[in-house]
């Protein structure tokens, strides 16, 4: 009996399964139906030629996926079924992300494999090529490289290329936690009044409106006047400042994530900071620029001033991301709907808000005993039901 076959077209994940002598699909269509049945085609390899080439090719055309051509009989070296990996990759994460993991590859891993058979790929000179860039990198940063190529390799092997994953049998790098993790510690009440009394201009600005928005910094430097909507008190975030290859160059690229492209609310306190700000750079494009009157090229500089501030303020240091952490757990500490902060902060569900603030929510004796009491009238209602 011929295994059951991992075959990813056109983002699609089908299983090719043999049943009664022949020739099954498993699939699931967009809207999360399972779809599933028989082909009719006898259990050989030559059918399964045609399922791959043919018969699901058409179903994803029906599906209105793109058709893409894969040479079932081609032998492909790893440099050659990179660039099909790549190019499917295009629909899937951030262009920046695309583009940096595409340098990574060209420079740490096509030298030492790229012309080598996908098949011919063995988990030793794997181990040795693993070895070999840590005596150069940091391990988080051999990770990111091994991660690349893992991608690469299971690709090849839900699309039957390759048998086996031969980076499985590779131990990965433990990162080595030599630097302060960057924990959840927020500021108190009484240290964002001293954080605010020692700054001025954009930096106090800057500060007030990651502390009453939750924005992530990135996306604050990359933010637009045009995003601003004083009227219907709403801020739109659509974009967020990247690194660019090119020396003093402003780029912007997509949110995080979907979910972080969003429009949130304008509290009274995020308005008033902008009000103030809009005296300073109202006549610019972007809502925070340098001392040069130039958009920032990223937030590198905001974190090093917000540092000083901090020392200043005789407040204990902690990176620029906790004015994140401070909006969402003074929310959440004072009762706001997580699902409103969640939202706030770009996060795809609220499990993740939850997951990080959960130790912030508090409930005292009051709130407490009427959930008890909703609880208690529901379950009444139920059990006479």
């Amino acid at each position: 009996m011929l295994k059951n076959i991992q075959y990813i077209y056109s983002d699609i994940k089908f299983t090719i399964k043999e049943q009664t002598g022949n020739w099954h699909l498993d699939f699931y269509l967009p809207n999360k139906e399972r779809s599933r049945g028989s082909t009719k085609l006898k259990a050989t390899q030559e059918n399964l030629k045609i399922i791959k080439k043919e018969i699901i090719p058409d179903i994803c055309l029906g599906l209105g996926k793109d058709i893409i051509e894969i040479e079932e009989d081609k032998v492909w070296n790893l440099v050659d079924f990179a660039k099909e990996f790549f190019e499917l990759q295009e629909t899937q994460v951030r262009k920046h992300t695309l583009e940096s993991n595409i340098k990574h590859f060209n420079n740490h891993i096509s030298p030492y494999f790229g012309k080598k058979e996908l098949k011919n790929i063995k988990s030793l000179e794997l181990e040795k090529w693993q070895n070999l860039l840590l005596k150069k990198y940091k391990h988080g940063t051999v990770q990111k490289y091994r991660s690349i190529l893992y991608s690469i390799l299971e690709k090849a092997k839900n699309n039957d290329f390759i048998d086996k994953n031969p980076l499985d049998k590779v131990k990965a790098p433990i990162v080595q936690l030599n630097r302060p993790v960057t924990e959840i510690v927020p500021f108190s009440k009484s240290e964002i009044i001293k954080i605010i009394e020692n700054t001025n201009g954009y930096m106090k600005n800057f500060i007030k409106l990651m502390v009453n928005t939750g924005i992530r910094p990135g996306e604050l430097v990359a933010l637009k006047w045009s995003d601003i909507d004083f009227e219907r008190k709403k801020i739109n975030i659509r974009r967020t400042r990247i690194r660019s290859k090119k020396p003093k160059e402003i780029k912007d690229g997509d949110t995080k994530t979907n979910s972080s492209n969003r429009s949130i609310d304008m509290i009274s306190n995020a308005k008033e900071s902008l009000v103030e700000q809009y005296k300073l750079t109202s006549k610019y494009e972007y809502i925070f620029m340098n001392q040069f009157n130039k958009p920032f090229y990223t937030h590198d500089i905001i974190g090093i001033n917000f540092h000083k501030i901090l020392k200043k303020s005789d407040v204990k240091d902690r990176p620029l991301y906790n004015l994140r952490h401070t909006f969402a757990s003074q929310m959440i500490s004072s009762g706001v709907d997580i699902t409103w902060v969640s939202k706030t902060l770009g996060h795809k569900d609220v499990s993740i808000t939850l997951k990080s603030y959960t130790k912030f929510i508090q409930e005292d004796d009051e709130t407490r005993l009427n959930n008890i009491n909703k609880i208690d009238k529901f379950i009444d209602k139920f059990d006479n039901n």
